[in-house]
């Protein structure tokens, strides 16, 4: 079986791990990975996989990757590349794999009019989390459609490459996820400044990067947390960064699922997030919070810096709790069982 993953995205981020999880989880099946070029062709070649490059994301390129590759089934990542799909696929079979829900999902749009009609050529859907289609105006769409698998890490594989030696300082609060308005990075930095002013000695670090950087930047200078905020950019291995943090903090405003929270519980991090999205089922008080306002980030995050046995706790919780989200072989043949059943289809 041939396997061809479309991906939008030429930069690593949330959904280009997932593929590349899935590509390491199922090494019986043959998978080649398709975007265009860019950082990711590295990042995918040097997990020992092949990269075709797309000259852009058209349905003419995406046909011409077909007929070039001759795919048993084509797994399209995210609603746009899904929809390209339907319409390049001709009589190969289509997997949608829905990584997020924005929020334009619960209204009528071009885009979800756009993805309304490629549905019927889609034989099956994956979501992240049942939110996904919940919260899609033509959900009835995807009717019979729709397995919920949630994304899965290889807890091993982050704790080891989380002790592998970096220069980086132990900070108080840690950011992970790339600088872009669904992960917030904006509100991120006001939560940091609104706790230095009860924490007065607060450190934080953010991991990532994104269109948003300059915004990023300009408030870190205009609020003077040069000197409390440390920007270490885009890490092919953040885990050392992430591990060196006390606490994640996730204030996004949507997430399909939230697997960066999922990667900082194994490694005992609590997790002070919003709650949308999958993240609302991974998080609780027992290892963590969900919040609504800056003053309420603040005052969880106060609490848990000054208390360590309430940190300690939280942080045991954190990694005992992420064990549900770390069985690679159930999620290896959860995927399988759907390339099988939409090729039966």
């Amino acid at each position: 079986m041939r396997v061809l993953h479309l991906l939008k995205s030429n930069k690593y981020s949330g959904a280009e791990n997932v593929v590349l999880t899935i590509m390491d989880a199922c090494p019986d099946v043959e998978m080649i990975y398709a975007s265009t070029d860019g950082p990711i062709r590295k990042v995918v070649e040097d997990r020992g996989h092949r990269f075709y490059p797309l000259e852009d994301t058209s349905v003419r390129m995406v046909k011409k990757a077909v007929d070039e590759l001759q795919p048993d089934i084509i797994h399209a990542h995210d609603f746009t590349m899904a929809s390209t799909a339907a319409w390049a696929a001709g009589e190969i079979p289509v997997i949608a794999h829905l990584h997020n829900n924005p929020p334009w999902l619960k209204k009528v749009s071009v885009k979800s009019i756009v993805f309304a009609l490629a549905l019927p050529k889609i034989r099956q859907v994956i979501s992240v989390s049942q939110v996904v289609e919940d919260e899609y105006i033509f959900r009835g769409l995807m009717k019979n459609k729709n397995t919920v698998i949630g994304n899965v890490v290889d807890a091993e594989v982050v704790r080891q490459k989380a002790r592998e030696k970096r220069d980086c300082k132990p900070v108080d609060l840690v950011y992970l996820g790339r600088m872009s308005l669904p992960k917030n990075p904006l509100e991120f930095c006001k939560i940091v400044c609104e706790v230095k002013r009860l924490f007065p000695n607060i450190t934080a670090r953010m991991i990532g990067d994104g269109e948003l950087m300059p915004q990023v930047k300009e408030y870190i200078c205009c609020h003077e947390l040069e000197d409390i905020i440390e920007l270490v950019g885009f890490q092919s291995n953040p885990y050392p960064y992430l591990n060196a943090g006390k606490v994640m903090v996730m204030p996004s405003i949507w997430e399909g699922f939230g697997l960066a929270a999922v990667e900082g519980m194994c490694l005992g991090k609590p997790v002070v997030c919003s709650g949308v999205g999958g993240m609302d089922k991974i998080i609780d008080a027992s290892c963590g919070a969900k919040c609504r306002t800056t003053d309420e980030y603040s005052r969880i995050l106060v609490e848990l810096l000054n208390d360590n046995t309430v940190y300690e706790v939280k942080s045991k919780n954190a990694m005992r709790k992420s064990g549900r989200y770390t069985d690679m072989k159930k999620y290896a043949d959860d995927i399988c069982r759907i390339y099988k059943a939409t090729i039966e289809r």
